[in-house]
């Protein structure tokens, strides 16, 4: 299924969660499109708000990016993201460059396999360092017969490259896993919902696990 997601994560479980974590409400919305005469190149743009439990606004991420497709299997696509931090004092803003390879390797047992890798370029403002950061993606996803529904799975690794001044640490650093199911509401918009459990591997701190519901929306033009 094609899209852009929409993450909508809410603490549903607060009381159950350890001291440490951060589970907060995510959402966001994806569109992606084909302006161009060659249909194998496509436009996309995602906007990503998190929130606290008590719905005070946390992070925001934009995200446009263009992408190119090789063949069935392999898709290369690139772009940029901002994002701001709400925090205590100035908010934090980030600027980062992305270059991606998507591919899908096989059916197996009526389950499509996939992956995405991904690089970062991450800069904050007020420092001259840059992040490099390694993303690697692999899911699964199976079609319910009969039904505009599937269930997909996923995780998504973190891997830090360098250490910067304004605190990232060089190794692995966080784990998304996902289980959602999906719905094809009419050809071009689709919907997502289910969990996701968040494994952050903080550098000289506690590390934190995070329980989150996702809710997920996109259109394709």
């Amino acid at each position: 299924m094609r899209r852009s997601c929409f993450a909508l994560m809410a603490l549903a479980m607060a009381a159950a969660c350890p001291a440490l974590a951060e589970n907060q409400i995510w959402t966001a919305a994806g569109t992606k499109a084909k302006p161009f005469e060659n249909k194998a190149i496509s436009l996309s743009f995602d906007a990503d708000l998190r929130y606290e439990p008590d719905g005070e606004l946390n992070t925001i991420e934009l995200r446009p990016g263009i992408g190119y497709r090789l063949n069935d299997r392999l898709k290369i696509s690139g772009g940029y993201l901002w994002a701001s931090l709400r925090r205590d004092g100035p908010d934090r803003q980030e600027h980062r460059l992305w270059q991606q390879l998507s591919y899908d390797f096989a059916e197996v047992y009526g389950f499509e396999v996939d992956g995405r890798t991904r690089l970062e370029e991450r800069r904050r403002e007020g420092s001259d360092d840059t992040g490099w950061r390694l993303r690697q993606k692999f899911g699964v996803e199976r079609p319910l017969d009969g039904t505009p529904f599937e269930i997909s799975l996923s995780t998504d690794l973190f891997f830090e490259l360098n250490d910067t001044d304004w605190g990232q640490a060089d190794g692995f650093s966080e784990a998304r896993s996902q289980l959602l199911l999906g719905w094809d509401m009419t050809g071009k918009v689709s919907w997502e919902i289910g969990y996701m459990h968040q494994f952050e591997n903080e550098s000289g701190a506690p590390d934190e696990t995070n329980h989150h519901l996702v809710i997920s929306v996109s259109h394709d033009f």
